[in-house]
């Protein structure tokens, strides 16, 4: 039996992933088995053992001391136990900070393609989350600052970008007025009008060597 080997293996899908793969659920509880058997396992043999010293032993009572021929194999399940809970924290740790990083992306904008890799407990999170942040924002003597705004600072103050998503109809911007925003248009407009936009996928923003 390879020991250990489920929880990496989960660690082996988040490395192939662009984003996240989906929840695999199977290998999770796969993994938590493997734990079960393996301290299951250090059960039986610290119990066996204690059987074996209270019948040899004249004081009575008490636990004996394990043979070195058996410590080999406790180790053994004792690291494959400490192994596949630090690959399970590690898997879910990673796929919240996905989740955490997403919400500020998007503006709590939760895609649908996104939830069919997420697990019920994650797409929980995520509207908890939100609600959570969305709490933050409008509180306080800060209440007034977009926070899902300029995530890194901004290298110019208008960007270029193509409209992809039919329906968003007019926006009014602070410098340019009102704009329509039809599909196949493009427009050279100030970052803080149109970011959130662009993080939903709404608008594309344009490279260097696209042009009007």
């Amino acid at each position: 039996m390879n020991y250990g080997q489920r929880g990496v293996d989960l660690l082996r899908e988040l490395k192939r992933s662009d984003w996240l793969p989906s929840y695999n659920e199977d290998s999770v509880r796969a993994t938590i088995q493997e734990i079960n058997l393996h301290t299951a396992e250090l059960q039986d043999i610290v119990r066996a053992n204690n059987r074996v010293g209270n019948d040899t032993s004249t004081s009575g009572g008490g636990s004996a001391p394990v043979p070195i021929e058996m410590r080999p194999v406790m180790l053994l399940h004792e690291v494959s136990i400490k192994r596949n809970k630090r690959c399970l924290l590690a898997y879910h740790a990673h796929r919240i900070d996905k989740l955490r990083a997403l919400r500020w992306e998007t503006a709590g904008n939760l895609a649908t393609p996104m939830k069919f890799v997420l697990s019920e407990a994650e797409v929980d999170f995520f509207h908890e989350y939100d609600k959570l942040a969305s709490r933050h924002a409008i509180g306080g003597s800060m209440g007034g600052l977009d926070w899902n705004a300029d995530q890194n600072p901004p290298e110019e103050n208008f960007i270029q970008v193509r409209v992809v998503q039919p329906g968003l109809g007019k926006i009014e911007t602070e410098m340019c007025g009102v704009v329509e925003l039809e599909v196949g248009s493009m427009h050279y407009l100030p970052r803080s009008d149109v970011e959130h936009l662009v993080r939903q996928g709404a608008l594309v923003q344009l490279g260097g060597e696209e042009s009007f």
